[in-house]
């Protein structure tokens, strides 16, 4: 009896995950159907770098709404994973949409730059390019972790953001990696497999960036603070 038990309690937890891996999967898709969109009717000439890199904002508030998601998951792991994706896309849009529009037009720009390196003359400093362009996004997916999980100031964020990339080594080396695994799922298998495993790739971040979370409510939220993040405003 203990075994048939076990099984079944093995079984569960194995459908209980695949339920909230397709659900948060298929919700990433209907948020980020903007940027599907726009990614579909725009053609891939340079002459469309900006326009493509700034269409992947909506993608923005969906990962922090995923990020939200997953840790209230590993907090009461009930079978509702669309209404904690709902909430936490509504708490933190406003959050998310300011460091990712900033962030979002500097890659935009640092892009074009690349792209059209050959005209303005400045392909000589595309390595830099590069180089910024990778530090800015992993300031942005930083910074959506701290905003999918406490409320602070716009200003703090950004500097909790460099603060951690420079205090947790670790979990910097783990964003660096899910972005060269992303990277190489675009460039071998083609970008509709971000599609298929946007959920598996959130899940996977929010795990590498636990750390983070832990060290920033033990040095910097109050004991009697809720570390859940508030409506902007």
């Amino acid at each position: 009896m203990t075994s048939v038990r076990q099984n079944r309690s093995v079984l569960t937890g194995v459908t209980e995950w695949v339920y909230w891996l397709v659900t948060i999967d298929v919700l990433l898709v209907v948020a980020c159907s903007p940027t599907i969109l726009a990614w579909t009717l725009l053609t891939a000439e340079p002459s469309s770098v900006l326009l493509l890199v700034v269409a992947t904002l909506p993608v923005v508030p969906a990962v922090s709404a995923a990020l939200y998601a997953w840790r209230r998951r590993s907090e009461d792991p009930d079978l509702v994973p669309a209404s904690r994706f709902l909430r936490g896309y509504r708490l933190n849009l406003l959050d998310s949409l300011k460091v990712g529009v900033p962030a979002v037009l500097v890659l935009g720009i640092l892009s074009a730059n690349v792209t059209f390196g050959a005209q303005l003359g400045t392909a000589s400093f595309n390595a830099a390019f590069l180089a910024l362009g990778a530090l800015v996004l992993l300031v942005l997916v930083r910074a959506l972790t701290i905003v999918s999980n406490f409320s602070f100031r716009l200003v703090d964020v950004l500097r909790l953001s460099v603060f951690t990339l420079l205090t947790k080594p670790l979990s910097t080396l783990a964003l660096l990696s899910l972005g060269v695994l992303t990277l190489g799922l675009v460039q071998f298998i083609g970008s509709f497999m971000l599609l298929l495993a946007g959920s598996l790739l959130t899940v996977a971040l929010w795990h590498s960036e636990k750390p983070v979370a832990r060290l920033l409510r033990e040095r910097f939220v109050s004991p009697d603070e809720e570390p859940v993040p508030a409506p902007a405003g």
